[in-house]
């Protein structure tokens, strides 16, 4: 089954002084140069879809539509988690969902091209001790695989609509108890269903922090928010767009014609990433040595 026309989503939940809307910004320029014929939606809170930052302003203008819902939580963290569970419920037709820390540095077309009703990428980082202890204390069987939650491509099917659901009903349930993580629940409510997941390769979530070198030569770079990854072009890129509202275009230029994310090179899992091996073994044999 083949998507008409590719449509990605991002769920934006962002103040004047978060750097949410910069990381989207970074990542909907690169993906509109990627995958020009992409349809993009902003899916947010009423809150954020009123900032008229210089972000907020350019999201506009990169982007094809923004969807803005009420939403009653007064924490930003459950807002954007109240959102992404309900995605499948707020928009009509089939998706590509995109974790706004990401940079694209191949086209996407093909990730709508697989078959059955969803499809994401293993995780290389889950599960987390606290969800495990959790999933215990609660009797929730985990599945074996785990799959990423920050690209998935979803179909407009009622078997989605019930399993994404239960899922938002697992994360209430947690989130009662502090716990606000949507993997854990989307997960458990995927292996509770029994509902298929097709596994994307890993050159569609390179996962930084995890192993990147699980992908080479991506087409998404997965840089988490969490961390600070001043190391990336997109730390540097969203602070310049924060703190002067414009950004270097050369940059971006510079990362879709080499394929790298980073300011500087220092592992072997970053130079696997890159195609180039050689280079990861000499730098893997100077840290053994302690050079």
């Amino acid at each position: 089954m083949t998507l008409r026309s590719p449509h990605f989503i991002y769920v934006l939940v962002a103040s004047e002084s978060s750097l949410f809307a910069e990381r989207a910004v970074i990542s909907a320029t690169t993906l509109r140069r990627v995958t020009p014929q992409a349809k993009i939606t902003i899916l947010s809170d009423a809150d954020t879809a009123r900032l008229e930052t210089p972000a907020a302003c350019m999201l506009r203008e990169i982007t094809d539509q923004w969807v803005a819902e009420e939403v009653a939580f007064a924490s930003p963290v459950e807002r954007s988690r109240y959102l992404k569970l309900n995605c499948r419920r707020l928009i009509d037709g089939d998706y590509v969902y995109l974790d706004c820390d990401t940079l694209f540095a191949k086209d996407l077309s093909a990730i709508t091209t697989h078959p059955g009703d969803f499809a994401a990428a293993p995780d290389l980082g889950m599960p987390l001790p606290d969800t495990i202890a959790f999933s215990e204390r609660k009797g929730w069987e985990l599945p074996k695989k785990i799959f990423n939650s920050g690209v998935m491509s979803v179909r407009d099917t009622k078997a989605m609509r019930d399993v994404w659901a239960s899922a938002y009903a697992l994360w209430q349930e947690a989130a009662s108890e502090n716990l606000f993580f949507d993997q854990l629940p989307s997960n458990v409510a995927f292996h509770r269903a029994g509902a298929h997941i097709h596994w994307l390769p890993a050159t569609y979530n390179a996962q930084i922090g995890n192993r990147t070198y699980a992908a080479i030569k991506p087409h998404v770079f997965h840089i988490f928010a969490t961390f600070d990854h001043d190391d990336t072009i997109q730390y540097h890129l969203i602070r310049q767009l924060k703190e002067t509202g414009t950004f270097d275009q050369s940059v971006i230029d510079e990362f879709l014609r080499t394929g790298n994310p980073w300011v500087r090179l220092s592992s072997p899992g970053q130079y696997l990433a890159l195609g180039r091996p050689l280079s990861a073994v000499v730098t893997g044999v100077r840290q053994k040595l302690g050079g």
